[in-house]
């Protein structure tokens, strides 16, 4: 049985913005001292495609909470329902801190250009803070390579199950 194709639809939409955002991370931070007009650019894409990211991952948890998840296969292991549940409990959580952090991490620096959202500046509500800046950008970088890896093992279940396990298939659910 698949899930609606509302869901689907959000899901893959939110995996595609992801990964722009993971890659455009990778991507960006060497421009910050030799070439800073460039990396202003990226941050302000990058900042703008967070806070769709956090719109995106509310209405995820709402559509989670509306609507009831199928539950996984018989034939998948306790020991594999557990790791599954729990990462995707890793992935929601990062999901929504991630872009928290970022919120707090480019309000409280001191020389950001502010928190965009596309054409709309949003308010700083942190105030400025070296202190609060350095945590919070480590926070970020450091929940970002986990979100990473957390993701590439999701993947790698679900096409191992695709794959290795054809009886137990949950990838077909999301397609």
């Amino acid at each position: 049985m698949k899930y609606s194709k509302s869901f689907r639809f959000m899901h893959w939409l939110s995996a595609s913005v992801v990964v722009i955002l993971l890659a455009l991370g990778l991507y960006m931070t060497p421009w910050d001292e030799t070439r800073p007009e460039f990396a202003d650019n990226l941050y302000y894409w990058h900042k703008s495609f967070g806070v769709l990211f956090y719109i995106l991952i509310m209405v995820r948890l709402f559509m989670r909470r509306k609507d009831k998840l199928q539950p996984l296969p018989e034939g998948i292991s306790p020991i594999e329902k557990f790791v599954a549940r729990l990462a995707h409990r890793m992935l929601y959580i990062l999901m929504v801190a991630l872009p928290l952090l970022g919120y707090v991490q480019s309000s409280s620096y001191e020389y950001s250009t502010g928190v965009h959202f596309f054409f709309v500046d949003l308010p700083e509500l942190i105030p400025k803070n070296d202190r609060v800046f350095e945590i919070s950008n480590a926070l970020h970088k450091w929940a970002s390579y986990l979100l990473m890896a957390v993701i590439s093992l999701h993947i790698l279940g679900a096409l191992r199950h695709r794959f290795f396990d054809k009886k137990n298939d949950v990838l077909h659910r999301i397609l």
